[in-house]
């Protein structure tokens, strides 16, 4: 997955926005925003931006999992005592289309720094494409971190079927809300996105990604993305640079402009009839850097 360059997406669409907007005035004998500049201008307006990865970063030890009643596991336990921190993190995207404005998918990439022997080492992700049949229940969840520092999932199981239908190599990490034994990191997590499709990748690297495919991502006003990652003990601070835009539904681009598709130079035509291909081009979106100050535990600081 490459990122769009942003500004070049900004700038293309600044362009079709003009020309589009002088051939409707021209057709219509007049200067006067249509169907299709008014479909661009609301995509121009649309925006795509992070929340502040520091809101929710907490270093994880034995001490707070035992206060829940988890028992680290011993590969854990162990690489704590051996000179890693293990931390958590939610980077959360806002997406705010303007009315009308239709996008296909969501995609963030987030890459961690230093590189080389202090570089971050991203332990697990959610959500993630094993997870499409549990979120897709359309129930509400508290998503907690387990003994093995991976996800576990409690569910409102007033419904019987709901559990009925998770599939197997799933269900050992279901459990209902009340009897969730994890330390429990995000209650009523909820991308309330009905049916959707996701690829995610990034554990044991620097750098993660997800990708959402979504029939109406209108639904995703706010979408929060979690990781445990570790680092070196001497460790005090890290770099992070996230990268989140959306691409637009082309189908609905192009029909909205379809009256002065004709009229519009080569380079437009050529392009948009590519469609998909070139929705990146036509993003919205944000791309931001941090310095991230690590929590110490009591002792070290």
């Amino acid at each position: 997955m490459i990122p769009p360059n942003l500004q070049e997406a900004e700038t293309l669409l600044a362009s079709l926005f003009e020309e589009v907007k002088t051939w409707e005035g021209t057709l219509a004998g007049g200067t006067k925003l249509d169907v299709g500049g008014t479909a661009i201008d609301r995509l121009r307006q649309t925006q795509v931006c992070f929340g502040n990865p520091r809101d929710s970063l907490i270093l994880l030890t034995e001490e707070t999992f035992q206060e829940v009643g988890v028992e680290l596991s011993h590969i854990v336990r162990q690489q704590m005592r051996d000179g890693y921190n293990f931390y958590y993190m939610t980077v959360s995207v806002d997406l705010r289309p303007q009315p009308g404005a239709r996008f296909r998918q969501l995609c963030c990439e987030l890459d961690f720094s230093p590189k080389g022997k202090n570089e971050p080492i991203v332990h697990a992700i959610f959500p993630k494409s094993q997870w499409r049949t549990v979120m897709n229940l359309e129930t509400g969840m508290n998503l907690g971190l387990n003994e093995n520092l991976d996800w576990s999932i409690g569910l409102d199981t007033s419904n019987t079927a709901v559990l009925q239908n998770i599939p197997g190599n799933l269900k050992a990490n279901v459990a209902s809300k009340s009897k969730l034994k994890a330390l429990v990191a995000i209650p009523n997590y909820d991308y309330n996105a009905g049916r959707f499709d996701i690829v995610a990748q990034g554990e044991g690297n620097s750098t993660c990604y997800w990708y959402i495919q979504e029939p109406d991502l209108l639904k995703l006003t706010t979408v929060q993305f979690a990781i445990v990652f570790k680092v070196p003990q001497n460790i005090k601070s890290i770099g992070l640079r996230g990268t989140v835009w959306a691409e637009p539904s082309m189908n609905w681009l192009t029909a909205e402009i379809r009256d002065v598709f004709s009229e519009l130079a080569d380079r437009f035509q050529n392009l948009l009839r590519r469609k998909d291909e070139v929705a990146s081009q036509f993003s919205r979106g944000d791309a931001e850097k941090w310095t991230l100050r690590l929590p110490q535990a009591t002792a070290n600081l």
